[in-house]
């Protein structure tokens, strides 16, 4: 890890075909901290967590990382030190956990990528942290939901982001597990790393401060 990066959005408006998804978004996700952003279906979170991510651009306004103005033609000054774990998961099916997780390490910059020997270690660490070192050899294919959503939480973490953005990260998890993933990301953000969720989870909420409602688009 570099450092904690603050997080803000400034005036983000967002339109797709012809409809309003993000209305004037101003925020801050302190650097360091567990940040929610909640509210019903349909009222904008993932598509705000993309703009955050830097994977999609506004029609207007601007995310900053550290004061520093980020997009998606920019990201990849990012690469590694900021990570998204979609709600699709984005698994390759004909991999296994572990090689899933393992690409990801092998994808960063020559400055941060662990040894060839160690990206098999490094992968089995962060499904460990996830409760899957046991499934780690199991194809996506073979993994229940639930299973899945941590594997693409450990890819996510394998590359010691200081910036993790997740999208309903404890939707598909039982309660056991939901306490699992909940209490990790908040030892994360205990350990410098900014973290952002998306969730409509009443538990995870409690943990996050800031929390950010939106409702048709805007902050409420």
């Amino acid at each position: 890890m570099s450092g904690p990066i603050e997080v803000t959005a400034s005036g983000i408006e967002l339109r797709r075909g012809g409809r309003t998804i993000l209305d004037r978004v101003d925020l801050t996700a302190p650097a360091g901290q567990l940040t929610a952003l909640v509210g019903p279906s349909g009222s904008g979170k993932t598509s705000l967590l993309t703009v955050l991510a830097a994977l999609q651009a506004p029609d207007r306004g601007e995310v900053r990382y550290g004061g520093t103005p980020v997009t998606p033609h920019r990201r990849r000054d990012w690469t590694g030190r900021v990570q998204i774990a979609h709600q699709s998961f984005g698994l390759l099916s004909l991999l296994t956990a572990a090689e899933n997780v393992e690409l990801a390490a092998q994808g960063l910059p020559a400055r941060r990528r662990p040894p060839r020997r160690r990206l098999r270690s490094a992968a089995l660490d962060a499904l460990d942290a996830v409760g899957l070192a046991s499934r780690a050899d199991h194809l996506i294919d073979d993994l229940s939901g639930g299973e899945q959503q941590r594997v693409a939480l450990a890819r996510a973490m394998v590359t010691g982001p200081d910036l993790l953005l997740a999208d309903e990260p404890t939707a598909q998890l039982d309660a056991g597990n939901r306490e699992r993933v909940s209490g990790l990301l908040l030892d994360l953000a205990r350990a410098g790393v900014t973290v952002i969720v998306a969730t409509h989870d009443g538990e995870l909420r409690e943990r996050c401060l800031p929390v950010f409602t939106l409702r048709d688009g805007a902050l409420r």
